[in-house]
């Protein structure tokens, strides 16, 4: 329960920040969010968990929210309070703007950290060993490769640079701290890797910067971390972050949270992958055996690179359509299940015969004095072996095991590529279309707390969607929707009157462009949201000589120097039109005259374009199910809320909204839609 003490503290806090902070606006909404969390974190709701999902618009002033009274309450109950992000502008917000103020006016002391996942990190002792082996050479290591090709002298000479700056203290061992950041390649042969640490054993753990980073993490009580790094240290247990058990989770920007897990907990390795890490695994075999004088362990490179052979004459055979080719019901074709079992049984045998190897490895250096410089080296390759050979066995599991009956099924296609020797290279890939269960293990069952929040959590009115892809049950936790504090009324939505449907691309196309001269003011700041790059170019296309003011198209231009040319023209008092794509209808904040009018082309339907939304379609129709109803119309329905949320920033913010998409006035789910619309005011053209 929320005790007397909890909630003074919360109220001076907010007092605090109403008096202290220039920009603070009393709100409703804001205040009806701090009390509902507070509620929920110290388990107010009997019989319900302590989890709470709550919409709060642009506006709410959600951030301060969270932080004045989940900090509290975190610090009281000696928990670690995990804020996590979808993206780095976010972050770096609360880095520097709200965790700041949060301090200065919060009467609990905390102190506050930006968490990296580890390959942010150097390893040095990589570093110091991948530079002394360029020095010396070694003969015990003749094959064993720690460069897949001889180094170009220029990555020489980033190594000697990265490593006298370490040394001085001048870079602190950050990737994103580097002025020029390393060749991907080279940086993964110095970055920190669980699979190569040795944690405390070895020479160079004081000076690690991962280790001192992980010091830091335990002294701070507000942990800032992305939704990718919580998902891959939830699925690798707790390797960087507090136990969920003891911490408090804040998952900001949550409608992205599905997606990430998804892509999260995907698998995939390739033929000729496979075929590389069995020589790897061989090569630091022998050399192991070597050292400690035991038997060498069978080759089976012949014996894999057969049924390689065997599994790329199949797969050769399969129709392809853009180069994807998906398994009906997410169930492997039984023309490759037979070899894929013999490749999945030489690897469980390898894996063990190799665990065997390192074990006497590890006995070997109790009673022999080994090399520095050979040890680390034969660690390394250990680890990463290790690493490569666990990582092909779990895709190998996964792509050959049975779904439970009526459950949603995994997703498993082939990718087809070519090599530099126009060699067929294929991708065994699976992935899960349904991480509810997933995220209920790692989190929902284990955390004393969690808060939810988007501008945009509901489709359509309900958070059905967004219970069904997160696993949770709108019986059992708290749901909060607060409305905008913007006078939307004042805002016109205009569903434009088009001749042609957006199912009539051409037609629909040139009605866009002919449209678009006559709506856009030139003296005005106007975004124009497709769905559809080819759209998209086609229409800057016809209408790029008419317009009287700045294109600025995606694509031609990043989305930061679009963003930065248009505040320039706007600023100036000139005209500015952006057509932009979906990464265009979120996170983009242009207030005032920086933007206007938002358009948008057409309602974005999802269409099952990858094998993850083909299986999980394919399985809803197979259950008899309606994945228009399910998953294409709540999804619509969210992201034209996105997309019109550019336009309103402020409460002083004016403009208008206009959609070129006839369904909404002539399709039977069009009325359902623009009823769930924020309180625009809706203007159907005749």
């Amino acid at each position: 329960m929320l005790s007397d003490d909890l909630k003074t503290q919360i109220r001076q806090s907010y007092i605090s920040a109403k008096s202290g902070m220039s920009d603070f606006k009393v709100r409703q909404a804001q205040n009806k969010m701090i009390a509902e969390i507070s509620k929920t974190l110290s388990g107010d709701h009997v019989g319900y968990n302590n989890i709470l999902c709550v919409e709060a618009p642009t506006g709410t002033g959600k951030t301060i929210a969270y932080l004045l009274s989940a900090i509290p309450i975190a610090v009281a109950d000696n928990k670690k309070l995990v804020i996590s992000t979808a993206n780095i502008a976010l972050q770096e917000q609360l880095i520097k703007k709200d965790l700041p103020e949060a301090q200065q006016y919060c009467i609990s002391d905390f102190e506050y950290i930006l968490v990296k996942g580890r390959s942010r990190y150097l390893c040095i002792r990589n570093l110091v060993n991948l530079v002394d082996n360029v020095a010396t050479e070694n003969p015990l290591f003749e094959n064993l490769i720690l460069w897949n090709e001889a180094p170009e002298k220029f990555q020489l000479q980033k190594l000697n640079e990265m490593l006298d700056d370490y040394s001085s203290k001048k870079w602190n061992g950050e990737i994103d701290n580097l002025t020029k950041a390393p060749d991907q390649s080279l940086w993964q042969k110095v970055a920190c890797n669980r699979f190569t640490c040795t944690a405390k054993s070895c020479e160079f753990y004081k000076d690690c910067c991962f280790f001192m980073a992980r010091k830091k993490i335990a002294k701070a009580e507000v942990i800032i971390a992305n939704h990718d790094l919580v998902l891959a240290d939830l699925s690798t247990g707790n390797t960087v972050l507090p136990n969920v058990e003891d911490t408090i989770f804040v998952i900001d920007e949550a409608h992205h949270l599905n997606q990430k897990a998804l892509s999260q907990f995907s698998q995939s390795t390739t033929t000729e992958n496979i075929k590389s890490v069995i020589r790897k695994t061989q090569s630091v075999s022998e050399q192991v055996s070597k050292i400690t004088k035991k038997n060498i362990p069978k080759s089976e490179i012949k014996k894999i690179d057969s049924y390689i052979d065997e599994l790329i004459d199949a797969l050769s055979k399969y129709e392809y359509e853009e180069s994807i080719y998906i398994f009906e019901k997410g169930v492997v074709d039984k023309k490759i299940t037979p070899v894929c079992f013999n490749i999945k049984n030489v690897f469980s045998s390898v894996i063990n015969k190799f665990e065997t190897l390192k074990n006497g490895w590890i006995e070997h250096q109790k009673i022999k004095i080994v090399d520095k410089s050979i040890r680390d080296q034969i660690g390394n390759a250990l680890g990463e072996c290790e690493q490569q050979l666990s990582s092909i066995l779990i895709l190998l599991d996964s792509f050959l095991t049975k779904d439970e009956k009526d459950k949603m099924p995994n997703s498993r296609w082939i990718e087809e590529s070519k090599l530099t020797n126009k060699k067929n290279n294929y991708s065994l890939c699976s992935a899960k279309t349904d991480i509810s269960s997933k995220l209920y293990s790692l989190i929902w069952s284990k955390a004393p707390g969690v808060v939810l929040t988007s501008a945009t959590l509901t489709s359509l009115g309900s958070f059905d969607r967004f219970n069904q892809q997160l696993g949770l049950k709108y019986d059992e936790n708290i749901y909060l929707r607060l409305p905008s504090p913007f006078n939307l009324e004042r805002i016109d939505f205009i569903v434009a009157k088009l001749e042609h449907s957006p199912t009539q691309t051409y037609n629909h196309t040139n009605e866009i462009a002919s449209e678009l001269i006559k709506r856009i003011n030139p003296k005005e700041a106007t975004l124009v949201l497709f769905a559809s790059n080819k759209q998209m170019q086609n229409v800057a296309d016809l209408i790029h000589e008419e317009l009287e003011c700045e294109l600025l198209v995606q694509g031609e231009f990043s989305k930061k120097n679009i963003l930065e040319k248009h505040i320039t023209l706007c600023n100036k008092n000139k005209g500015s039109v952006i057509f932009g794509l979906d990464s265009f209808a979120e996170g983009v904040d242009l207030k005032g005259k920086l933007l206007s009018h938002v358009i948008i082309a057409k309602l974005r339907f999802s269409v099952p374009t990858s094998p993850i939304e083909k299986t999980t379609q394919e399985f809803l129709k197979l259950k008899n199910r309606n994945p228009f109803m399910e998953i294409s119309l709540p999804d619509a329905s969210l992201r034209l809320v996105q997309a019109c949320g550019r336009l309103i920033r402020t409460e002083t913010d004016i403009g208008k909204i206009t959609i070129f998409d006839n369904r909404l006035n002539t399709k039977f789910y069009g009325k359902k839609i623009l009823n769930t619309l924020p309180g625009y005011n809706v203007i159907i053209e005749k």
